[in-house]
């Protein structure tokens, strides 16, 4: 039977029947037809999700487009308090027809790519500039002291921040909000992307390593294609090892210890002994004192030794040879500028020791092994204070781990003139002087040329 026949039937026998009855069916049809048009209408509609005018994604409807948003707010809450949407959102009624929906997965996908958070965090600022910013209070007071217990090297030590540290309360882009250990390891200086140095005139792959504290095989690990030979003025080489640090910390620490007394070697010309000849005329002894310093290390690196009283136990003797006039005519020309040798060149602990160490108390003078042009003057990695002179034709010699430096760039020195005193700054464990030759680049061993 046709539709239009059965509305036929059905009015025949509505009309028959009595007309309360009537008005009660026709009334319950009107209210089942109009709630049938609507249930079609909402069938057919949608949600548009609106970001600062523009349609980002359609879903089935309001309901879903809210849980989305309040899902992705909800997610942000966990790095920072009162987290807000940045841009303008707005959910809008549309036809299923006239746009593509998407599930709510595929919308959470889209408006994580699209959406901006704002949120109040805590920001930890060095000197009044902003370096990092995380949850709360808490979780900065947190990053500090996991900070200096990155450089608690002596129980004994106390520690302090270079840099005056304040913690301020700020709105700041969600995505910006660091956990604790993100902000400790990027306030150490460490990162996990790939980083360059800009190749500087007179640059050698032994300089740059020493720079980074790093050793040159490791560079040449880090660049496989990077042939030193061939190394150019603003070459890009990859590095390897940590950044420098955004916020410094500072150990301070007394110590006594006993340290050994050893005089530099007297050598004594006699034009009476057969050339190349020398006899010992003195042999020598080492001494012993004990000495309190007080110790300064900025980020584990030892900035700074200074004695506050010295006791010597057992008294030292120099060794005094004396050697033929023409041996000391033939020498190479450098003379040593400190004591006896504590450390020679070569391998040491798996790395090469590129200089020799010489002994020699803290404070004491260090002087030119040449006359020749001071080049570097200067904090140099881990070298410390360190001083770099040319005496021409690609020779170099470099005194390192200095207490003070008393010589600028560029300044002429003679052989034998005071260039500074011993020390223990950078990456030492103790005062002496490590002393390089340096030959066109080339480390040498420095007692063929003394």
């Amino acid at each position: 039977m046709q539709v239009k026949e059965k509305i036929l039937l059905f009015k025949t026998w509505l009309d028959k029947q009595p007309s309360t009855y009537k008005r009660v069916i026709s009334g319950a049809l009107a209210v089942f037809l109009v709630l049938g048009l609507l249930s079609m209408v909402a069938a057919n509609r949608a949600c548009a999700i609106e970001v600062d005018g523009k349609v980002l994604a359609v879903v089935k409807d309001k309901t879903t487009a809210e849980a989305v948003i309040n899902s992705l707010i909800k997610k942000q809450q966990g790095k920072a308090a009162n987290v807000k949407i940045t841009q303008e959102v707005l959910c809008k009624t549309v036809k299923k027809d006239e746009a593509e929906v998407v599930s709510a997965e595929k919308c959470t996908e889209i408006l994580a790519k699209n959406l901006s958070f704002e949120a109040v965090a805590v920001g930890i600022k060095a000197n009044g500039g902003l370096k990092v910013a995380v949850k709360d209070r808490e979780a900065a007071n947190l990053v500090l002291a996991k900070l200096k217990q990155a450089y608690q090297i002596d129980p004994d030590n106390t520690l302090s921040f270079k840099q005056k540290i304040d913690l301020v309360d700020l709105p700041v882009k969600a995505d910006k909000i660091k956990a604790v250990e993100q902000a400790v390891k990027y306030l150490k200086g460490e990162s996990d992307k790939p980083r360059y140095y800009t190749v500087k005139e007179g640059d050698t792959l032994w300089d740059i390593a020493v720079r980074f504290d790093v050793t040159p095989e490791e560079l040449q690990a880090a660049n496989p294609d990077f042939v030193p030979e061939k190394m150019q003025i603003d070459q890009k080489i990859k590095m390897v090892g940590a950044l420098d640090p955004v916020i410094d910390v500072v150990a301070t620490t007394q110590k006594t210890i006993q340290e050994d007394v050893v005089l530099a070697q007297q050598v004594r010309k006699n034009p009476s002994l057969p050339y190349g000849q020398s006899k010992v005329i003195q042999q020598g002894e080492k001494g012993l004192k004990e000495v309190t310093y007080q110790i300064t290390a900025v980020n584990g690196m030892e900035t700074e030794r200074k004695v506050l009283k010295e006791k010597v136990l057992k008294e030292a003797k120099a060794q005094i040879v004396e050697r033929s006039s023409q041996t000391m005519v033939a020498s190479r020309g450098l003379s040593r500028p400190a004591g006896a040798i504590l450390s020679p060149f070569g391998m040491r602990s798996g790395r090469m020791h590129t200089g020799i160490d010489l002994a020699r108390g803290y404070g004491s003078p260090i002087q030119a092994a040449q006359s020749g042009k001071v080049i570097r003057a200067g904090w140099y990695g881990g070298y410390g204070n360190c001083v770099d002179i040319s005496h021409g034709n690609g020779l170099v010699t470099r005194y390192g781990h200095m207490s003070s430096i008393s010589v600028k760039v560029g300044q002429t020195v003679q052989k034998g003139s005071i260039i500074g005193k011993v020390g223990s700054t950078g990456r030492s464990t103790g005062p002496h002087l490590h002393f390089e030759v340096i030959v066109n680049g080339v480390p040498r061993n420095p007692l063929s040329y003394l």
